[in-house]
C-alpha cells in the first residue's frame, strides 16, 4: 500500500471521528424572556383635543388703493373653526366704497352685533349676543397704508401675527403658499388662518422671556383669591384659570388643556333679556357639544333641580353623541339671586369632564354667597 493511500485513509478516519464528536454535543436551546417596561407606553395623540387647545387668527385682507382693509378674528381654535363658513359668508357681502377714505359696507349676519369704531378699529362685530355667559368672538375691522410690493406687505403682516402666536417667522414663499382666496363684492380677499399660542399674560407681542410654567394646583379645601360676594372650596388638582370681569372664578381641570375648565360667571337679569331663559341656554349648550337641542316639551328630561348656597338651582348635563368625532361634555348649574344669574359650568373633553363630575358636584355644595338673599 502506497504512503499516499495510507495518509488518505488516516485523514478520512480522523474526519469521521470529529463529526461523531461534534454530533454528540447537546443542541443549544433558544430561550425567550418577558421583561417589564421601564416606562408606560405613550398615549395615542388626540389630534382633535390638541387642536382645540391652540389659539387662532383668521384674517382677510382687502387692498384698496394705497391702503388695505383687515377683517380679523382672534381666539381659541375651538371657537373660530366652526365660524369659518360664517366668516366667508360675511366677506361675500363686503362692498368697497368708491372713496378710499370711506369705510366698506357689509351686511351684518343674523345673530351678530355691530359696535361703533374705537381706536384703530373702524368697527367691531360680535359673533353672538353680549349677554351670553362667555364673551363672544369679536371680528375687528381696521385698515393700514401700504406701499411697495403687495406680497412683501402680506409676508410682513403674517409674520407679525405669527409673532403674536409665539411662532417663528416664515420664509416669504412659505407665507404666500398659505394664502387662500375668498370672494367679496367686486374682488377677492386674501385669507390666512394661523395657529399657535398667545402669550399667557394676554399681550399680543412676541414674548421676550420664556413662557410661564403651569400654575401649581390649589391644596384641597384652600380658597384662592375670589370674588367678594362668593366663596367656595377648590377640589384637589384643580388649577387657577383665567378670570375676567364676568368670570368670578375659573379653574383648569387636572390633565386637561386650556379649554377643559370650570368657569363661574354672573350677569344682571335685565328686563327683556334672554339670559334667564333656561330653554334658550340649554339649546345653545347642546349645540356646543353636538347634541340635539331640546324642545320646551323635552327640556324637563335634561334638568335636575338641586340646591346651591341654599338657593334653588337648575342642573344640566350635556354630552356629545357616541358618533360625534369630537367628544365633549358640559355640566352646568344655574342660580338666580338678587337680580343676577350665576352660571357654574364645567366643559371639556368628555372623559375628563365626566371623570370630574363628582368633584364638580361637591364643589357646588361648598359655594356660599356673602350676604343673605332677598
Amino acid at each position: 500500500m502506497s504512503p499516499c493511500v495510507c495518509l488518505f485513509r488516516s485523514v478520512s478516519v480522523l474526519f469521521v471521528a470529529l463529526i461523531s464528536v461534534v454530533g454528540c454535543q447537546p443542541t443549544e436551546q433558544v430561550e425567550s424572556y418577558v421583561v417589564p417596561r421601564t416606562s408606560p407606553p405613550r398615549e395615542v395623540l388626540d389630534v382633535a383635543a390638541y387642536q382645540r387647545q391652540l389659539d387662532q387668527i383668521l384674517v382677510a385682507i382687502v387692498p384698496q388703493g394705497n391702503q388695505a382693509w383687515f377683517f380679523k378674528l382672534a381666539g381659541k381654535a375651538a371657537d373660530i373653526h366652526p365660524q369659518r363658513t360664517a366668516f366667508e359668508d360675511f366677506l361675500a357681502t363686503v362692498t368697497l366704497d368708491s372713496s378710499p377714505t370711506a369705510s366698506p359696507r357689509w351686511e351684518v349676519p343674523a345673530g351678530w352685533t355691530e359696535q361703533p369704531a374705537t381706536g384703530l378699529r373702524v368697527a367691531t362685530l360680535l359673533l353672538g349676543a353680549q349677554e351670553e355667559e362667555e364673551p363672544p368672538l369679536a371680528l375687528a375691522v381696521s385698515k393700514l397704508p401700504w406701499t411697495g410690493s403687495w406680497d412683501d406687505f402680506l409676508v410682513a403682516n403674517v409674520n407679525r401675527w405669527l409673532g403674536q402666536l409665539r411662532r417663528q417667522p416664515l420664509p416669504a414663499d412659505t407665507v404666500l403658499q398659505l394664502a387662500q382666496q375668498s370672494p367679496f363684492r367686486g374682488g377677492s380677499a386674501t385669507v390666512f388662518q394661523l395657529a399657535g399660542v398667545f402669550q399667557l399674560a394676554g399681550s399680543l407681542r412676541q414674548p421676550t422671556s420664556p413662557p410661564r410654567s403651569q400654575p401649581t394646583s390649589q391644596p384641597a379645601g384652600q380658597t384662592p383669591r375670589q370674588a367678594a360676594e362668593l366663596s367656595y372650596q377648590v377640589p384637589p388638582g384643580w388649577l387657577p384659570g383665567r378670570l375676567s370681569s364676568v368670570r368670578k372664578a375659573a379653574f383648569l381641570l387636572p390633565a386637561g388643556g386650556p379649554t377643559d375648565e370650570v368657569a363661574v360667571t354672573s350677569f344682571p337679569l335685565a328686563a327683556g333679556s334672554q339670559m334667564g331663559d333656561l330653554l334658550a341656554n340649554v339649546r345653545r349648550w347642546a349645540g356646543q357639544v353636538g347634541q340635539e337641542p331640546p324642545t320646551a316639551e323635552t327640556l324637563n328630561e335634561l334638568v335636575e333641580e338641586i340646591t346651591v348656597a341654599d338657593l334653588a338651582a337648575s342642573y344640566v348635563e350635556l354630552v356629545s353623541p357616541a358618533e360625534a368625532a369630537d367628544q365633549r361634555a358640559l355640566l352646568v348649574a344655574v342660580v338666580k339671586r338678587q337680580g343676577v344669574i350665576w352660571f357654574f359650568k364645567m366643559v371639556g373633553q368628555r372623559a375628563l369632564v365626566l371623570g370630574q363630575r363628582q368633584a364638580f358636584r361637591e364643589f357646588l355644595t361648598t359655594v356660599k354667597f356673602s350676604t343673605a338673599p332677598d
